[in-house]
Protein backbone atom coordinates (compact mmCIF):
# COMPACT_ATOMS: atom_id res chain seq x y z
CA UNK A 1 0.00 0.00 0.00
CA UNK A 2 1.21 3.60 0.20
CA UNK A 3 3.83 2.45 2.64
CA UNK A 4 6.97 3.63 4.32
CA UNK A 5 8.15 0.03 4.34
CA UNK A 6 11.45 -0.20 6.15
CA UNK A 7 11.40 -3.95 5.76
CA UNK A 8 12.47 -3.41 2.17
CA UNK A 9 15.78 -2.12 3.44
CA UNK A 10 16.41 -5.22 5.51
CA UNK A 11 16.70 -3.33 8.78
CA UNK A 12 17.15 -5.41 11.94
CA UNK A 13 14.38 -5.14 14.48
CA UNK A 14 16.15 -3.06 17.11
CA UNK A 15 13.55 -0.35 16.65
CA UNK A 16 11.66 1.97 18.95
CA UNK A 17 7.95 1.25 18.95
CA UNK A 18 5.56 4.10 19.59
CA UNK A 19 4.91 5.11 23.16
CA UNK A 20 3.06 2.44 25.10
CA UNK A 21 1.71 4.54 27.92
CA UNK A 22 -1.70 3.38 29.05
CA UNK A 23 -3.85 6.41 28.34
CA UNK A 24 -7.29 4.80 28.40
CA UNK A 25 -7.23 2.42 31.35
CA UNK A 26 -10.01 3.90 33.53
CA UNK A 27 -12.33 6.13 31.55
CA UNK A 28 -15.64 7.40 32.77
CA UNK A 29 -18.33 5.95 30.49
CA UNK A 30 -19.46 8.18 27.64
CA UNK A 31 -21.44 7.50 24.49
CA UNK A 32 -19.43 6.53 21.45
CA UNK A 33 -18.75 9.52 19.26
CA UNK A 34 -18.72 11.97 22.18
CA UNK A 35 -16.49 14.96 21.54
CA UNK A 36 -14.08 14.94 24.50
CA UNK A 37 -12.09 18.02 23.58
CA UNK A 38 -10.86 20.07 20.65
CA UNK A 39 -7.65 22.04 20.41
CA UNK A 40 -6.95 24.89 18.00
CA UNK A 41 -3.45 24.01 16.84
CA UNK A 42 -2.90 26.85 14.40
CA UNK A 43 -3.79 28.59 11.16
CA UNK A 44 -2.32 28.71 7.67
CA UNK A 45 -3.00 31.33 5.02
CA UNK A 46 -3.80 30.27 1.47
CA UNK A 47 -0.33 31.26 0.30
CA UNK A 48 1.29 29.27 3.12
CA UNK A 49 -0.77 26.24 2.15
CA UNK A 50 0.28 26.53 -1.49
CA UNK A 51 3.91 26.53 -0.37
CA UNK A 52 3.43 23.42 1.80
CA UNK A 53 1.90 21.39 -1.04
CA UNK A 54 5.05 20.05 -2.64
CA UNK A 55 3.89 17.20 -4.91
CA UNK A 56 2.30 19.52 -7.48
CA UNK A 57 1.56 23.20 -8.08
CA UNK A 58 -1.67 23.91 -6.21
CA UNK A 59 -1.82 27.69 -6.55
CA UNK A 60 -4.95 27.46 -8.71
CA UNK A 61 -6.69 25.29 -6.08
CA UNK A 62 -6.02 27.08 -2.81
CA UNK A 63 -8.45 29.89 -1.97
CA UNK A 64 -9.06 29.97 1.77
CA UNK A 65 -6.87 30.04 4.81
CA UNK A 66 -7.38 27.04 7.08
CA UNK A 67 -7.51 26.57 10.85
CA UNK A 68 -6.51 23.12 12.05
CA UNK A 69 -7.84 21.41 15.18
CA UNK A 70 -7.00 18.26 17.07
CA UNK A 71 -10.25 16.43 17.87
CA UNK A 72 -10.38 13.93 20.76
CA UNK A 73 -13.37 11.61 20.91
CA UNK A 74 -14.69 8.48 22.60
CA UNK A 75 -14.73 5.17 20.74
CA UNK A 76 -14.26 1.46 21.43
CA UNK A 77 -11.44 -0.98 20.85
CA UNK A 78 -12.00 -4.69 21.31
CA UNK A 79 -15.11 -4.00 23.37
CA UNK A 80 -13.54 -1.41 25.70
CA UNK A 81 -13.94 2.33 25.65
CA UNK A 82 -10.91 4.35 24.55
CA UNK A 83 -10.26 7.88 23.39
CA UNK A 84 -8.81 8.50 19.95
CA UNK A 85 -7.95 11.56 17.90
CA UNK A 86 -8.08 13.05 14.47
CA UNK A 87 -7.32 16.27 12.62
CA UNK A 88 -10.02 18.71 11.52
CA UNK A 89 -9.26 21.30 8.84
CA UNK A 90 -11.71 24.21 8.69
CA UNK A 91 -11.56 26.77 5.86
CA UNK A 92 -11.92 30.49 6.59
CA UNK A 93 -15.02 32.47 5.64
CA UNK A 94 -17.22 29.49 4.72
CA UNK A 95 -20.73 29.56 6.19
CA UNK A 96 -21.88 26.16 4.89
CA UNK A 97 -19.96 23.04 5.82
CA UNK A 98 -19.21 20.53 3.10
CA UNK A 99 -17.57 17.70 5.00
CA UNK A 100 -14.93 15.35 3.59
CA UNK A 101 -13.52 12.47 5.58
CA UNK A 102 -10.06 11.54 4.35
CA UNK A 103 -8.69 8.12 5.33
CA UNK A 104 -4.92 7.95 5.10
CA UNK A 105 -2.76 5.19 3.65
CA UNK A 106 -0.52 2.67 5.37
CA UNK A 107 1.82 3.85 8.11
CA UNK A 108 4.10 1.37 9.86
CA UNK A 109 3.64 1.79 13.65
CA UNK A 110 7.29 2.60 14.36
CA UNK A 111 9.38 5.58 15.32
CA UNK A 112 12.96 5.52 14.08
CA UNK A 113 14.01 9.10 14.66
CA UNK A 114 14.89 11.08 11.56
CA UNK A 115 14.81 8.00 9.34
CA UNK A 116 11.10 7.31 9.79
CA UNK A 117 8.48 8.19 12.35
CA UNK A 118 4.79 7.30 12.31
CA UNK A 119 4.31 10.31 14.60
CA UNK A 120 5.25 12.53 11.68
CA UNK A 121 2.43 11.11 9.56
CA UNK A 122 -0.28 10.81 12.24
CA UNK A 123 -2.81 13.52 11.28
CA UNK A 124 -3.63 14.94 14.74
CA UNK A 125 0.07 15.68 15.29
CA UNK A 126 0.12 18.17 12.43
CA UNK A 127 1.21 21.65 13.53
CA UNK A 128 1.63 23.40 10.18
CA UNK A 129 4.86 21.70 9.08
CA UNK A 130 6.14 21.96 5.53
CA UNK A 131 7.66 18.48 5.56
CA UNK A 132 6.50 14.97 6.51
CA UNK A 133 2.67 14.63 6.78
CA UNK A 134 2.56 13.93 3.04
CA UNK A 135 -1.17 13.24 2.74
CA UNK A 136 -2.23 15.90 5.22
CA UNK A 137 -0.36 18.59 3.29
CA UNK A 138 -0.84 17.49 -0.31
CA UNK A 139 -4.39 16.17 -0.21
CA UNK A 140 -6.37 17.31 2.83
CA UNK A 141 -5.01 20.86 3.02
CA UNK A 142 -5.61 21.33 -0.71
CA UNK A 143 -9.27 20.38 -0.37
CA UNK A 144 -9.72 22.42 2.80
CA UNK A 145 -8.27 25.51 1.18
CA UNK A 146 -10.67 24.92 -1.72
CA UNK A 147 -13.58 25.26 0.73
CA UNK A 148 -14.24 21.81 2.20
CA UNK A 149 -14.06 20.96 5.89
CA UNK A 150 -11.82 17.88 6.10
CA UNK A 151 -11.59 15.34 8.93
CA UNK A 152 -8.68 12.86 9.08
CA UNK A 153 -8.86 10.13 11.74
CA UNK A 154 -5.55 8.94 13.15
CA UNK A 155 -6.82 5.31 13.33
CA UNK A 156 -6.51 3.09 16.38
CA UNK A 157 -2.86 2.16 16.83
CA UNK A 158 -1.50 5.67 16.23
CA UNK A 159 -1.33 8.89 18.18
CA UNK A 160 -3.31 8.69 21.41
CA UNK A 161 -3.81 4.91 20.97
CA UNK A 162 -0.25 4.03 19.97
CA UNK A 163 -0.16 1.36 22.70
CA UNK A 164 -2.74 -0.68 20.78
CA UNK A 165 -2.43 -2.82 17.66
CA UNK A 166 -3.83 -1.33 14.50
CA UNK A 167 -6.72 -3.19 12.78
CA UNK A 168 -4.94 -3.12 9.44
CA UNK A 169 -7.26 -4.01 6.52
CA UNK A 170 -9.86 -5.27 9.03
CA UNK A 171 -12.26 -2.67 7.74
CA UNK A 172 -15.28 -3.57 9.82
CA UNK A 173 -13.18 -3.02 12.96
CA UNK A 174 -11.37 0.07 11.60
CA UNK A 175 -14.72 1.68 10.84
CA UNK A 176 -15.77 1.83 14.51
CA UNK A 177 -13.26 4.48 15.51
CA UNK A 178 -13.58 6.31 12.19
CA UNK A 179 -17.35 6.74 12.45
CA UNK A 180 -17.03 7.84 16.06
CA UNK A 181 -14.57 10.50 14.93
CA UNK A 182 -17.07 11.69 12.35
CA UNK A 183 -19.83 11.88 14.96
CA UNK A 184 -17.55 13.98 17.18
CA UNK A 185 -16.71 16.17 14.19
CA UNK A 186 -20.40 16.72 13.57
CA UNK A 187 -20.79 17.85 17.19
CA UNK A 188 -17.90 20.28 16.75
CA UNK A 189 -19.44 21.71 13.58
CA UNK A 190 -22.84 22.17 15.23
CA UNK A 191 -21.29 23.81 18.29
CA UNK A 192 -19.44 26.30 16.13
CA UNK A 193 -22.45 27.60 14.25
CA UNK A 194 -21.78 26.56 10.67
CA UNK A 195 -24.71 25.25 8.64
CA UNK A 196 -24.40 21.51 8.00
CA UNK A 197 -27.02 19.31 6.32
CA UNK A 198 -25.53 15.85 7.09
CA UNK A 199 -24.04 15.31 3.63
CA UNK A 200 -20.63 13.65 3.67
CA UNK A 201 -17.96 13.02 1.06
CA UNK A 202 -15.58 10.10 1.66
CA UNK A 203 -12.04 9.75 0.35
CA UNK A 204 -8.80 7.84 0.88
CA UNK A 205 -5.64 6.45 -0.66
CA UNK A 206 -4.44 2.84 -0.57
CA UNK A 207 -5.45 1.35 2.80
CA UNK A 208 -7.51 4.52 3.10
CA UNK A 209 -9.19 3.80 -0.23
CA UNK A 210 -10.51 0.58 1.26
CA UNK A 211 -11.57 2.49 4.38
CA UNK A 212 -13.33 4.99 2.12
CA UNK A 213 -15.43 2.50 0.14
CA UNK A 214 -16.18 0.34 3.19
CA UNK A 215 -17.29 3.44 5.12
CA UNK A 216 -19.62 4.29 2.21
CA UNK A 217 -21.33 0.93 2.70
CA UNK A 218 -21.31 0.95 6.50
CA UNK A 219 -22.58 4.53 6.88
CA UNK A 220 -25.52 4.08 4.52
CA UNK A 221 -26.45 0.83 6.29
CA UNK A 222 -25.79 1.75 9.93
CA UNK A 223 -25.89 5.56 10.22
CA UNK A 224 -28.37 6.82 7.60
CA UNK A 225 -29.94 9.38 9.95
CA UNK A 226 -26.59 10.86 10.99
CA UNK A 227 -24.96 11.16 7.55
CA UNK A 228 -25.98 11.07 3.90
CA UNK A 229 -23.17 9.80 1.70
CA UNK A 230 -23.07 12.10 -1.30
CA UNK A 231 -20.04 10.45 -2.88
CA UNK A 232 -16.88 8.50 -2.19
CA UNK A 233 -13.61 8.82 -4.06
CA UNK A 234 -10.80 6.33 -3.48
CA UNK A 235 -7.32 6.08 -4.93
CA UNK A 236 -5.80 2.60 -5.37
CA UNK A 237 -7.70 0.87 -2.59
CA UNK A 238 -7.95 -2.89 -1.86
CA UNK A 239 -11.69 -3.07 -2.47
CA UNK A 240 -11.73 -6.67 -3.65
CA UNK A 241 -10.09 -8.37 -0.68
CA UNK A 242 -10.97 -11.85 -1.89
CA UNK A 243 -9.64 -11.24 -5.39
CA UNK A 244 -6.53 -9.52 -4.03
CA UNK A 245 -5.73 -12.47 -1.75
CA UNK A 246 -6.41 -14.89 -4.60
CA UNK A 247 -3.93 -13.05 -6.83
CA UNK A 248 -1.24 -13.02 -4.16
CA UNK A 249 -1.68 -16.71 -3.36
CA UNK A 250 -1.53 -17.51 -7.07
CA UNK A 251 2.06 -16.24 -6.74
CA UNK A 252 2.68 -17.98 -3.42
CA UNK A 253 6.01 -19.46 -4.52
CA UNK A 254 7.32 -16.19 -5.97
CA UNK A 255 8.98 -13.13 -4.46
CA UNK A 256 6.09 -10.67 -4.27
CA UNK A 257 8.22 -7.88 -2.85
CA UNK A 258 6.52 -5.18 -0.79
CA UNK A 259 3.22 -7.07 -0.90
CA UNK A 260 4.67 -9.72 1.41
CA UNK A 261 4.57 -7.48 4.47
CA UNK A 262 1.25 -5.88 3.48
CA UNK A 263 -0.37 -9.28 3.00
CA UNK A 264 1.06 -10.77 6.18
CA UNK A 265 -0.04 -7.82 8.33
CA UNK A 266 -3.50 -8.00 6.79
CA UNK A 267 -3.81 -11.72 7.58
CA UNK A 268 -2.67 -11.07 11.15
CA UNK A 269 -5.26 -8.31 11.65
CA UNK A 270 -8.15 -10.16 10.03
CA UNK A 271 -7.40 -13.06 12.37
CA UNK A 272 -7.05 -10.92 15.50
CA UNK A 273 -10.04 -8.64 15.01
CA UNK A 274 -12.59 -11.15 13.68
CA UNK A 275 -14.58 -13.07 16.31
CA UNK A 276 -14.88 -16.12 14.04
CA UNK A 277 -11.11 -16.57 13.97
CA UNK A 278 -8.66 -15.45 16.69
CA UNK A 279 -6.55 -18.50 15.96
CA UNK A 280 -3.12 -19.15 17.47
CA UNK A 281 -0.69 -17.61 15.01
CA UNK A 282 1.27 -20.85 14.68
CA UNK A 283 -1.73 -22.16 12.74
CA UNK A 284 -1.18 -19.39 10.20
CA UNK A 285 2.56 -18.69 10.09
CA UNK A 286 5.68 -20.78 9.66
CA UNK A 287 7.64 -18.56 12.07
CA UNK A 288 6.86 -17.02 15.48
CA UNK A 289 4.38 -14.12 15.23
CA UNK A 290 3.66 -12.78 18.71
CA UNK A 291 2.52 -9.34 17.52
CA UNK A 292 1.82 -7.15 14.50
CA UNK A 293 5.44 -6.12 14.03
CA UNK A 294 6.48 -9.73 13.58
CA UNK A 295 3.75 -10.05 10.95
CA UNK A 296 4.97 -6.93 9.12
CA UNK A 297 8.65 -7.87 9.09
CA UNK A 298 8.39 -11.19 7.30
CA UNK A 299 11.49 -13.40 7.06
CA UNK A 300 10.78 -14.05 3.38
CA UNK A 301 8.99 -12.22 0.57
CA UNK A 302 7.72 -15.58 -0.72
CA UNK A 303 4.25 -16.21 0.82
CA UNK A 304 4.61 -20.01 0.88
CA UNK A 305 7.67 -19.61 3.11
CA UNK A 306 5.89 -17.47 5.69
CA UNK A 307 2.37 -18.98 5.80
CA UNK A 308 1.47 -22.52 6.77
CA UNK A 309 0.86 -24.74 3.75
CA UNK A 310 -2.46 -26.05 4.98
CA UNK A 311 -3.72 -22.51 5.72
CA UNK A 312 -2.87 -21.42 2.17
CA UNK A 313 -4.42 -24.56 0.66
CA UNK A 314 -7.75 -24.11 2.42
CA UNK A 315 -7.94 -20.42 1.50
CA UNK A 316 -7.20 -21.25 -2.14
CA UNK A 317 -9.84 -23.99 -2.36
CA UNK A 318 -12.36 -22.08 -0.21
CA UNK A 319 -12.82 -24.82 2.37
CA UNK A 320 -11.71 -22.65 5.31
CA UNK A 321 -15.25 -21.38 5.68
CA UNK A 322 -14.67 -19.13 8.67
CA UNK A 323 -11.70 -17.40 7.07
CA UNK A 324 -13.67 -17.01 3.85
CA UNK A 325 -16.53 -15.45 5.80
CA UNK A 326 -14.15 -12.81 7.18
CA UNK A 327 -12.51 -12.18 3.80
CA UNK A 328 -15.87 -11.80 2.08
CA UNK A 329 -17.08 -9.43 4.80
CA UNK A 330 -14.10 -7.21 4.04
CA UNK A 331 -14.68 -7.32 0.27
CA UNK A 332 -16.60 -4.29 -1.05
CA UNK A 333 -16.37 -4.69 -4.81
CA UNK A 334 -19.79 -6.32 -5.21
CA UNK A 335 -22.96 -7.37 -3.43
CA UNK A 336 -24.26 -3.96 -2.31
CA UNK A 337 -25.75 -0.91 -3.97
CA UNK A 338 -24.10 2.41 -3.13
CA UNK A 339 -26.35 5.34 -2.33
CA UNK A 340 -24.61 8.35 -3.83
CA UNK A 341 -21.82 8.30 -6.38
CA UNK A 342 -18.64 6.23 -6.33
CA UNK A 343 -15.44 7.50 -7.96
CA UNK A 344 -12.53 5.09 -8.28
CA UNK A 345 -9.00 6.14 -9.25
CA UNK A 346 -6.23 3.71 -10.16
CA UNK A 347 -3.05 3.48 -12.19
CA UNK A 348 -3.15 0.38 -14.38
CA UNK A 349 0.53 -0.38 -13.67
CA UNK A 350 0.09 -0.45 -9.89
CA UNK A 351 2.17 -3.35 -8.53
CA UNK A 352 1.30 -2.69 -4.89
CA UNK A 353 -2.50 -2.67 -4.85
CA UNK A 354 -3.42 -4.28 -8.14
CA UNK A 355 -5.60 -2.42 -10.64
CA UNK A 356 -8.08 -5.30 -10.66
CA UNK A 357 -9.36 -4.00 -7.28
CA UNK A 358 -10.86 -0.95 -8.96
CA UNK A 359 -11.78 -2.70 -12.21
CA UNK A 360 -13.81 -5.37 -10.42
CA UNK A 361 -15.38 -2.78 -8.10
CA UNK A 362 -16.50 -0.78 -11.13
CA UNK A 363 -18.06 -3.91 -12.67
CA UNK A 364 -19.56 -5.33 -9.49
CA UNK A 365 -21.04 -2.13 -8.06
CA UNK A 366 -22.39 -1.02 -11.44
CA UNK A 367 -24.10 -4.41 -11.81
CA UNK A 368 -25.66 -3.88 -8.37
CA UNK A 369 -27.15 -0.58 -9.55
CA UNK A 370 -24.48 1.82 -8.35
CA UNK A 371 -23.42 5.04 -10.06
CA UNK A 372 -19.69 4.33 -10.49
CA UNK A 373 -16.98 6.18 -12.39
CA UNK A 374 -13.53 4.65 -12.83
CA UNK A 375 -10.59 6.91 -13.61
CA UNK A 376 -7.90 4.70 -15.13
CA UNK A 377 -4.46 6.28 -15.34
CA UNK A 378 -2.46 4.51 -18.09
CA UNK A 379 0.97 3.53 -16.83
CA UNK A 380 0.18 4.89 -13.39
CA UNK A 381 1.80 3.30 -10.36
CA UNK A 382 0.70 3.22 -6.74
CA UNK A 383 2.33 6.56 -5.95
CA UNK A 384 2.23 8.44 -9.25
CA UNK A 385 -1.35 9.71 -9.44
CA UNK A 386 -1.71 11.95 -6.40
CA UNK A 387 -2.22 15.15 -8.37
CA UNK A 388 -4.77 13.57 -10.72
CA UNK A 389 -6.61 12.20 -7.71
CA UNK A 390 -6.67 15.53 -5.86
CA UNK A 391 -7.82 17.54 -8.87
CA UNK A 392 -10.38 15.09 -10.25
CA UNK A 393 -11.88 14.43 -6.82
CA UNK A 394 -12.14 18.16 -6.13
CA UNK A 395 -13.93 18.71 -9.45
CA UNK A 396 -16.32 15.81 -8.82
CA UNK A 397 -17.10 16.84 -5.24
CA UNK A 398 -17.57 20.50 -6.19
CA UNK A 399 -20.12 19.45 -8.81
CA UNK A 400 -22.16 17.73 -6.08
CA UNK A 401 -22.27 20.60 -3.57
Amino acid sequence: MKIFFILLLGLPLFVTIQSCKKKNDSLEFKERGTLIESSNNGHLSASEIADKIDKFDAHNIVIHGVTYYSITYRTIYQGKQVDSRGLLLVPDDVDTTYLISYFHGTHVPLNLGEFYSANMETPSNYKGEGDHFLETRNIALAWASAGFTVFLPDYIGFGLTADKEHPYLAYDELFKANIDGLLATKSFINQNGSFYDNRIFLSGWSQGGGACLSAHKFIQEQYPSEFTVTASSGLAGPYNMKGFIDEILAQKDQDVGIISGVFSWGIYSLNKFSPELKRPTDQLYTYPVPDQLAAIFVPSKIPSQTLQEYFIAHIVDGTDTKAMQVINRNTFSQGWTPVGKVFLHHGDADNTVYYMNSATAKTGLTAAGGDVTLYTYPGGTHDSELENYVRNTLNDFNALK
